[in-house]
């Protein structure tokens, strides 16, 4: 007998709007499919129901994801050409030594667009998002030849019926190789299904 128990409350009614049993929350596929999942398999259809529970429909509210970037010197160089910004800071090694900060330094704009980016790399593996408000704070220069790891999680999503999709709010920011945040950040989204 599977240890996982089905998470059916006797009320089976699909629901016509959301797709999902207005008792226990599965959609018909997953329903069908319970007795044939294992157990890891059984215990993410619950994750997902937790997270319609709560209001979601497209997204699962805690659902994170990561990134690494290395950026050498010439991604440096490459990126601040590419956005005119011509601080020396992002191109001359000789005066971004002579700086505080002791070597080149990426303009924030870069770490910034990855991260955000990343965004939309994710969600439109099986939906379609769309930005709507980013807050970024940029906690420490990033520095040439810094690998570092960006993440987001998922910390609320409501179905908005105006949008068509999930309201989803992400918290995330990321740290460089020595563990040091050099960005904290939010963002608003919306996620309509694919």
């Amino acid at each position: 007998m599977n240890g996982v128990a089905s998470p059916c409350v006797d009320v089976c009614r699909m629901n016509a709007e959301t797709g999902f049993c207005d008792g226990c929350f599965r959609t018909l596929d997953e329903i069908a499919a319970w007795s044939a999942y294992d157990d890891d398999a059984k215990r993410a259809v619950l994750d997902r129901v937790e997270s319609r529970r709560q209001g979601a429909r497209v997204v699962m509210i805690g659902e994170s994801f990561e990134a690494t970037l290395s950026l050498p010197p010439d991604s440096i160089r490459h990126f601040a050409t590419l956005v005119d910004d011509r601080n020396p800071l992002h191109h001359d090694e000789a005066y971004a030594r002579a700086s505080r900060f002791g070597a080149l330094i990426a303009s924030g704009t870069q770490p910034t667009a990855h991260l955000m980016a990343m965004i939309a790399t994710h969600f439109s593996r099986y939906a379609q998002p769309l930005g709507l408000e980013f807050g970024i704070r940029l906690t420490r220069a990033v520095q040439a030849n810094d690998v570092i790891t960006m993440r987001w999680q998922v910390i609320e999503a409501k179905w908005k019926a105006s949008l068509r999709g999930d309201l989803v709010k992400l918290a995330g920011g990321a740290t460089n190789q020595a563990g040091d945040t050099v960005m904290k950040a939010t963002a608003t989204i919306v996620v309509m299904p694919a």
